[in-house]
C-alpha cells in the first residue's frame, strides 16, 4: 500500500541580497535559512497537521523528509527549517539523507513507508519529485513559481494502493496567501 504524501516547497526564503534576510533560529543574519515570515509559514504549517480541536486539517504525518544540508552549490537549511516545528510537536524525526537531486532515491524511501509523508524540498524540483512518483506527467504542473511558497501538492493512493490521486490545496495560513493554486 503506497502512503499518503504531500509535498510543498520550503517556506519563505531570502531573494537576493536585500530584505526580507534570511535569520537562523537565533535571530543572526543567514542567507540559508528562511526569513521571519518563513519562520511564520514553518510554525502555522502544524494547523494544516496537527488542528487543536476535531483532528488533522490534512492528515496527521508519520513520516517527514527535508533535503540534506551541505550540497555543493548551497547550504540551504530552509527545507529542514520549514519542517522543524512540525517535527518538534509530534515527535517525529526528519529523514535528510538525501540531497536536493537525489530524487529517485527519495521516491524509494517514500514508497517504502506507511501513513502519511510530508515532504519540504526545493521547488524546481518538486515537479519533477512529484512525475518519478507518480510515473506520469499527466495532470501535473511542469513548474513552481519562484514566487509560491503557499500551497501543498497532494498525493493520496487509489482504493488499491497501486496509484496516486493528485491534487493541488492553498495552504491559505499567512496574509497575503493565495487561493488560487499552480
Amino acid at each position: 500500500m503506497l502512503p499518503k504524501v504531500v509535498v510543498l516547497r520550503h517556506a519563505e526564503k531570502q531573494l537576493g541580497d536585500g530584505p526580507p534576510r534570511g535569520v537562523g533560529l537565533d535571530g543572526s543574519p543567514d542567507p540559508e535559512s528562511l526569513t521571519v515570515r518563513g519562520w511564520q509559514r514553518a510554525g502555522a504549517l502544524l494547523g494544516l497537521f496537527v488542528a487543536p480541536t476535531g483532528g488533522p486539517v490534512i492528515a496527521a504525518p508519520t513520516h517527514l523528509f527535508a533535503s540534506r544540508v551541505g550540497e555543493s552549490k548551497t547550504d540551504s537549511r530552509r527545507p529542514i527549517e520549514t519542517l522543524e516545528p512540525l517535527s518538534e510537536r509530534l515527535g517525529i524525526p526528519i529523514g535528510d539523507a538525501f540531497m536536493k537531486d537525489q530524487l529517485a532515491d527519495l521516491v524509494a524511501a517514500i514508497r517504502a513507508c506507511d501513513g502519511t509523508v510530508v515532504v519540504a524540498w526545493e521547488h524546481k524540483r518538486i515537479p519533477p519529485l512529484a512525475a518519478l512518483l507518480t510515473n506520469s506527467l499527466a495532470g501535473l504542473p511542469s513548474t513552481w513559481p519562484d514566487d509560491r511558497f503557499d500551497v501543498l501538492w497532494i498525493f493520496e493512493p487509489d482504493l488499491a494502493g497501486l496509484s496516486y490521486g493528485f491534487r493541488q490545496v492553498p495552504q491559505l495560513l499567512l496574509a497575503g496567501d493565495q487561493a488560487q493554486t499552480l
